[in-house]
């Protein structure tokens, strides 16, 4: 029958010429990459986060990480680890820790963070930037993934930076982004666009700071989790941070 034929004639015509359709489409991808701009080389000990949209927040957390929304950011570089000890008395000779901490996390205030941050060019990333950067754009709950383990995840000060802190890294290739230090954020403590939960500590009192510290409570070390602090009382609070900077 003519329809037996036809079909017989369609099948030839696109197993012959198949090999010819997946060079076009193959070619056609490469040319299209080839002509996307390449990420800009990150700035020694720093990685790239590219602009655009991300998750924020969270509906099962705290009131004030509410409401889960689409927020975006510019292109940044941010510090692949937090600031060390020794990288800090670059800055302040003064600064004193114990000898073998060189590599753990500096414990500064707010502005001696700020200062830092601005005497190496850098600043200090806003909560978006470093939500981002902890999570990436799939809304994880935590920097490596949506499970908790423990194993990902120092409890005190005795580990250096990156030893055995919240391994895999963040999707961006962030490190020791749960558990370790609190990390300052530039931001002061105020509701997200939408939240109707009044807080009296909301304002231009406290800053934010980020990534959970060493409570032994997994809900302080979610991507999603806020805290707020005074920007110069680090008396109950192990504090650090990571610098961030514009993209020219």
């Amino acid at each position: 029958m003519k329809t037996g034929n036809h079909n017989t004639t369609i099948m030839h015509f696109f197993s012959k010429h198949l090999g010819l359709l997946v060079f076009y489409v193959l070619g056609t991808f490469i040319t299209f990459s080839q002509t996307l701009p390449k990420p800009p080389e990150p700035p020694k000990g720093m990685v790239y986060v590219p602009a655009g949209t991300f998750i924020m927040g969270s509906e099962i957390g705290d009131p004030d990480e509410r409401p889960k929304h689409i927020a975006s950011t510019k292109a940044f570089f941010i510090d692949r680890y937090e600031i060390s000890n020794a990288e800090f008395a670059q800055f302040d000779p003064t600064f004193r820790f114990p000898e073998d901490k060189k590599s753990n996390a500096a414990v500064v205030t707010w502005s001696q963070a700020d200062a830092y941050a601005k005497w190496a060019g850098k600043r200090l990333p806003t909560e978006k930037e470093w939500e981002k950067a902890a999570r990436g754009t799939d809304g994880r709950m935590f920097p490596w993934g949506d499970t908790y383990d423990s194993t990902y995840v120092v409890w005190d000060q005795k580990s250096t930076r990156g030893t055995a802190i919240a391994k895999p890294e963040s999707p961006y290739g962030c490190y020791d982004m749960a558990g370790g230090v609190w990390e300052w954020t530039n931001d002061w403590y105020q509701p997200y666009p939408g939240n109707q939960t009044p807080m009296e500590e909301y304002g231009e009192t406290y800053k934010v700071m980020r990534g959970g510290s060493n409570f032994n409570n997994q809900s302080f070390l979610r991507t999603t989790q806020r805290y707020y602090l005074l920007p110069e009382d680090i008396r109950a609070y192990p504090v650090g941070f990571r610098c961030a900077k514009d993209i020219e």
